[in-house]
C-alpha cells in the first residue's frame, strides 16, 4: 500500500514539473516571446484631398486655424505620433496617447499627415493624407500630397501602382511627379518629372518590404510628399 501511494506521489510532482515548465514565460510553442507589432491605423480628419471643414478660429491671430485631427484606433498600440508636413517640411510631430488631438497651423495652405501607432515591439505607420486650410493662401497652393495606389497581385505576384494627383490653384495637366520605389530599402525605380500618373507593373519579391514615395510637383515648383510602405507576404 505504501508503495502504490509513494509512486503516485511521485507521479504527482513529475506531472507539477511538466507543468510548470511548459506554462509561463509568454512566448510561443517554440520558446520564442510573442511579437505584437501594432496594426495600423486609418485617418479620418481632416478629409484626405479637401478644403478642411473643422476647425476653430484663434481669436488671437486672424492667420491661424486650429485643426482638429483624428484616426483610428490600433490594435496593440500604446501610442501614436502625429506629424504634419507642409512643402516637405516638418511643422508638428508629437507623441499622443489618444486617437485625436488639435493643432494651430497657418491658413490657406496645404498640409500632408500621418499617423504611426508604436508600442514596445515597434511601430507601424498610417498612409499620407493632405488638406487644405480654411482662408486665403499666401503666394500659391502647396499641391496635395498625391493618393497612392499601390498592390501585389498574389497569383502573379505582379505590383501595380498608380496615384491621383489633385492641387487648388494647378490644373492636373499642369501637375508633375518624381517617383522613387524602394525594396528592402535599395532603389529599384527613380523617375523624374514624370506627367503620368501609373507606371508599368512589375515583379515583386515574396517577403520583400516596398516603399513608394510620390513628389507631387505643381507649376510654380511648389511640391508634396506621399509615401506608403507595403510588405509582401
Amino acid at each position: 500500500m505504501r508503495t502504490i501511494k509513494n509512486i503516485k506521489a511521485i507521479c504527482f510532482f513529475v506531472a507539477l514539473g511538466l507543468l510548470v515548465s511548459c506554462g509561463g514565460g509568454g512566448g510561443n510553442s517554440d520558446g520564442d516571446p510573442v511579437v505584437n507589432l501594432p496594426a495600423k491605423s486609418n485617418l479620418s480628419l481632416p478629409a484626405n484631398g479637401e478644403n478642411c471643414s473643422v476647425y476653430t478660429v484663434v481669436a488671437s491671430d486672424n492667420t491661424k486655424a486650429e485643426i482638429s485631427f483624428s484616426w483610428t484606433s490600433a490594435t496593440y498600440a500604446t501610442s501614436y505620433f502625429l506629424v504634419v508636413t507642409q512643402a516637405g517640411t516638418e511643422v508638428f510631430k508629437k507623441e499622443i496617447s489618444t486617437t485625436s488631438y488639435k493643432v494651430v497651423l497657418d491658413k490657406g495652405k496645404t498640409y500632408s499627415w500621418t499617423v504611426t501607432a508604436k508600442n514596445k515591439d515597434g511601430v507601424n505607420a498610417s498612409a499620407t493624407n493632405s488638406f487644405t486650410t480654411p482662408g486665403n493662401p499666401i503666394g500659391n497652393y502647396v499641391p496635395y500630397a498625391a493618393i497612392i495606389n499601390f498592390s501585389i497581385n498574389k497569383n502573379t505576384s505582379m505590383a501595380s501602382l498608380s496615384w491621383i494627383g489633385k492641387d487648388e490653384d494647378s490644373t492636373t495637366a499642369d501637375l508633375k511627379y518624381d517617383i522613387e520605389i524602394k525594396k528592402d530599402n535599395v532603389v529599384i525605380q527613380s523617375l523624374t518629372n514624370q506627367t503620368v500618373t501609373s507606371i508599368a507593373d512589375f515583379a515583386a519579391v515574396l517577403n520583400a518590404t516596398y516603399q513608394i514615395k510620390i513628389n507631387t510637383i505643381d507649376k510654380s515648383g511648389s511640391y508634396s510628399t506621399s509615401i506608403v510602405t507595403y510588405t509582401y507576404k
